[in-house]
């Protein structure tokens, strides 16, 4: 595994966030929810032994103040640029900062782990790039990257999955593709909301 290695988490201020769940949570349960999903991508990252640092990348005062409190680093985005500009720009962030890999992993992702988090840095050992797509296999909820720039992302596109795997490619990287359920699995509308809570109302808030 390729060290210093960072993790970077875009991630929506949280009255802005998960918006298409609009017809199963209240505001204030949505506010909640997303906020419980940053706490927890934060934590599995605290956990990993792989990560030298984490950057946060919002346009949220409470996204920038809930990062800071759990000792990451962030990055402050104007809200209304494309998603890869905003992930772009971390990467090259972190980079300046020293890493020489880097994780980019989605905020949305309840079911992850530490040790999902630690399989992706060291896949980098035999590649420059390593990917999780999602539960639908089109998008793509983890990117690890060596170094962090290698390629500019895809994210934010309706198949960044697959344009991640031919961009890199044609860069002549080494790509490997993890399957991985709990990375796989966000949680983007209502069915997944039922997916994660069992249908329960204010489950998972």
């Amino acid at each position: 595994m390729t060290r210093p290695a960072w993790a970077v988490v875009p991630a929506k201020a949280l009255d802005r966030g998960k918006s298409r769940l609009s017809t199963v949570l209240s505001r204030g349960e949505r506010v909640r929810f997303a906020r419980a999903l940053v706490e927890h991508m934060l934590d599995a990252l605290r956990e990993s032994p792989c990560l030298d640092g984490i950057l946060v990348a919002t346009d949220g005062d409470d996204v920038a103040d809930l990062a800071r409190s759990c000792g990451a680093h962030v990055l402050r985005d104007r809200g209304h640029d494309p998603l890869s500009t905003v992930i772009d720009h971390a990467l090259a962030d972190v980079q300046a900062r020293g890493a020489r890999a880097a994780v980019v992993l989605m905020a949305d992702l309840p079911r992850v782990e530490s040790r999902d988090v630690d399989a992706l840095l060291r896949a980098l050992a035999e590649a420059d790039v390593a990917l999780v797509r999602d539960h639908l296999g089109r998008h793509t909820n983890a990117l690890a990257l060596s170094p962090p720039t290698a390629i500019a992302t895809r994210f934010g596109r309706e198949d960044s999955f697959a344009e991640h795997c031919a961009a890199a490619r044609d860069a002549g990287l080494r790509v490997v593709v993890l399957d991985n359920e709990r990375v796989a699995f966000d949680v983007d509308d209502p069915a997944d909301h039922v997916l994660l809570t069992g249908g329960i109302p204010g489950a998972g808030t």
